[in-house]
């Protein structure tokens, strides 16, 4: 429980830190081109929410490493796979050797953010990357879990490596893709994805 604090304290660290350098210089970027931000259909969004909304997308990405992202990482070369070590590798291990964090993180998630009755104050930005988070992690789960499922020769085989190599950046992809719009206070439009989002909130308003 102990040898645990430092490393979720360093994640809780780096995720402000990623937000609060994301907002500064996106606002230095639109100062310099001298451009307004467009946030879509609501000006309440606040600092706080981007910086909020970036925490869930941890429970995908780290989901996303543990099913395909250690079999491609070490044939990457050296300098990203150093980089892969240096920062995301620990958080890897210890989302591997705790299993039931992935569940209990998840039903969280649900029960603060996404329940109709939640205790938490009315946030429909935070809801809503919340609940994106949690569809992006389900739809990682079953992935991961048909990857796995499929026989050894084949995952091993260069078909193999390819599929997996796709899967692995349409994960990376898409989380950085919901960060990025998250600190622009912006709501992402991946297809499908956020779309089944939107109907889910609409149908518990």
């Amino acid at each position: 429980m102990f040898n645990s604090l430092p490393i979720l304290l360093i994640a809780i660290f780096i995720t402000i830190l990623i937000g609060l350098v994301g907002i500064i210089l996106y606002h230095l970027y639109m100062y310099v081109t001298q451009t307004k931000l467009h946030i879509s259909s609501n000006k309440n969004i606040t600092i706080l929410d981007r910086c909020s909304s970036i925490f869930p997308y941890w429970l995908p990405l780290l989901e996303g490493l543990q099913n395909f992202g250690q079999q491609i990482l070490p044939d990457y070369p050296f300098r990203l796979m150093s980089l892969y070590k240096q920062t995301l590798m620990p958080f890897v291990i210890f989302y591997v050797t705790h299993p039931a964090l992935a569940f209990i993180t998840f039903f969280v998630l649900y029960y603060l953010f996404v329940r109709a009755k939640s205790p938490i104050p009315d946030r429909p930005f935070i809801r809503f990357n919340v609940l994106q988070s949690i569809l992006l992690f389900l739809i990682n789960s079953l992935l991961g879990a048909v990857f796995r499922a499929l026989p050894i020769e084949f995952r091993m085989s260069l078909y193999g490596l390819i599929l997996c190599n796709t899967l692995f950046w349409f994960v990376l992809s898409t989380i950085s893709y919901s960060i990025l719009k998250s600190i622009e206070g912006q709501y992402a439009k991946i297809p499908v994805i956020s779309q089944a989002v939107r109907i889910q909130i609409d149908n518990q308003a």
